[in-house]
């Protein structure tokens, strides 16, 4: 017989942009059937956050962010990530106890900054959804109804909080040095000198340099923190520190994060996804990295899902993968 009758799990609702629109992750479920959002029970001493991010690792393979329960609009301070809800739910005899028992679920609640980023082995079956196919999914009508309130509060309860005052004086530093980054790229191939490139690195270092620092003091330069134009700059900055691989990983880490909040632009987030793969020797997910091919032409270095890359680059608002490499061959011809 089983010793104890209540068994503590964790739920937890992932969301990420795919995008400017949200999915959901979910899972299917080998022995239930069906699909569920991860979760499962807590280990020995294990607290439900904890459990949470577990299982979400270890179910999908995705690294989850927790959110904190919504505030008020007009609240002033940041709030912690901590269990949104907690629900008594009977469950039959199982693996871990051989007659019916109550799983009290702790529901948590978070954001995977990089869903096509894996950092485990996922268990399971996973797939992203959109609010429109949680009628048309095997799900429990508990979670249905709890997945759909949260798609009409997640892009307030990631967004920025507090949103701090925009600095103008950074946002113009940032805007020169995306200037210079541009001056010493825009001379044609033909007038390249030897100077020139020299000064290409320079330019490079230099600014790399600088946002390393500024990452340092204050986080990622988002749009919240310098507007959108000056966000773009830092992104750019970020896309053009190669020599700098481990840094640039870090810039791509932070700038998904501010993806999420609707801090930054997707089509930044997704440049730099395929630029850091493919410094990695990994595969692109978007297209978006090109190399001459065997006969002299644009080609994209090797993508992950060639069926899937259309629609990808439609959902971050690209243009078609032919068009796109016609017009950045046009641009350097």
């Amino acid at each position: 017989m089983c010793d104890l009758v209540v068994h503590d799990t964790a739920s937890c609702y992932a969301f990420a942009r795919f995008g400017r629109r949200w999915r959901l992750c979910v899972t299917e479920h080998p022995r239930l059937g069906g699909e569920l959002v991860p979760g499962g029970h807590a280990e020995a001493g294990e607290d439900a956050l904890a459990t949470a991010v577990r299982e979400v690792l270890e179910e999908t393979g995705h690294r989850v962010r927790l959110l904190p329960p919504p505030l008020p609009e007009r609240y002033p301070h940041p709030a912690t990530p901590s269990v949104w809800h907690v629900v008594s739910m009977p469950a039959a005899a199982d693996s871990r106890c051989d007659q019916r028992h109550v799983h009290r679920d702790h529901i948590a609640v978070g954001v995977v900054d990089r869903p096509f980023a894996l950092y485990g082995t996922p268990e399971h079956t996973v797939h992203w959804v959109e609010r429109s196919a949680l009628d048309r999914l095997s799900l429990p009508e508990d979670t249905r109804v709890l997945a759909g309130e949260l798609f009409e509060m997640i892009d307030r309860v990631a967004a920025v909080r507090p949103r701090p005052a925009v600095d103008e004086g950074l946002a113009a530093e940032l805007l020169r040095r995306q200037e210079e980054d541009q001056a010493v790229r825009l001379v044609p191939v033909a007038e390249r000198t030897p100077d020139l490139m020299e000064r290409w690195l320079a330019v490079d270092e230099e600014n790399t340099g600088w946002l390393r620092e500024l990452i340092a003091e204050r986080g990622w330069p988002g749009e919240a923190m310098v507007g959108r134009q000056a966000a773009g700059a830092a992104w750019l900055l970020a896309q053009h520190a190669d020599r700098q691989p481990d840094f640039q990983q870090g810039c791509l880490e932070l700038l998904s994060a501010a993806v999420t909040a609707g801090d930054a632009d997707p089509q930044h987030g997704a440049l730099l996804e395929d630029r850091v793969r493919i410094a990695r020797g990994q595969q692109q997910i978007f297209g978006t990295q090109l190399t001459e091919g065997p006969d002299g032409t644009l080609v994209p270095y090797p993508v992950a899902n060639p069926d899937e890359v259309e629609a990808l680059r439609a959902a971050w608002g690209f243009q078609p993968l032919e068009r796109y490499i016609e017009q950045v061959a046009a641009s350097v011809g």
